[in-house]
């Protein structure tokens, strides 16, 4: 029980140091190395030393991180398939929004660049932001839904703050549209209590948007 607890305060505390601390790396990275070089190195950082570690410790190491991904339910067939088929709403819009104006034009590059930065962001970002919280809280909605999608929304601030880095859309795409895919996904992890599909649909989404974010900034 009190190692519970203990995971519980952790994964309450982390999110806005997350997001204050990524507030100030991300500017300070692109800064000093440069836009291409300090992104990544802020991903890096967002990635290895919070998101994984802290699914680590709720999991209790590598062997039970598969936990992480589908828990017991009570939403029927039907109904699962129903929100699956919601979740992936956003590749959709990225699709025609992004990565058809780029795709043709991009190159071979971009588009592995763009796929191994999906693969790792959706891959940790499901795990951490989805399957932790509802792995600790389960079916108490503010912590395991409604807390992490705020600070998910938060935590894209810092993107936009990033030197020399332009967005299609600016602060209120880059912001906005992480928000609605938050509570989107977070919502439909939620209800199935599996992050499976919206961790592909996180993947896809991704993709599309950053073979444009990476052609438009790093290769243009």
């Amino acid at each position: 029980m009190e190692n519970t607890n203990k995971k519980h305060l952790v994964l309450i505390y982390i999110p806005p140091i997350l997001c204050a601390s990524m507030l100030l790396l991300m500017p300070i990275l692109t800064n000093i190395f440069g836009k291409t070089v300090g992104y990544i190195a802020g991903f890096c950082f967002y990635w290895f030393i919070f998101c994984l570690p802290t699914c680590l410790y709720i999991c209790d190491g590598f062997t039970e991180l598969k936990t992480i991904y589908s828990q017991k339910s009570s939403v029927k067939k039907v109904e699962r398939s129903i929100w699956y088929i919601v979740g992936f709403m956003p590749c959709l819009a990225t699709f025609l929004f992004v990565f058809k104006q780029f795709a043709l034009i991009a190159g071979f590059r971009v588009l592995t660049i763009a796929l191994l930065y999906a693969l790792i962001n959706g891959t940790l970002e499901e795990m951490f932001w989805r399957g932790a919280f509802n792995k600790a809280f389960k079916n108490k909605m503010f912590l395991a839904y409604i807390y992490p999608t705020i600070f998910f929304g938060i935590w894209h601030i810092s993107l936009f703050f990033a030197k020399g880095i332009e967005y299609q859309g600016g602060f209120a795409s880059l912001v906005g549209g992480s928000i609605f895919m938050g509570f989107l996904w977070g919502w439909v992890a939620f209800k199935t209590k599996s992050i499976k599909v919206v961790t592909a649909a996180h993947i896809i989404s991704n993709f599309f948007a950053f073979t444009g974010l990476i052609y438009e900034n790093w290769f243009m």
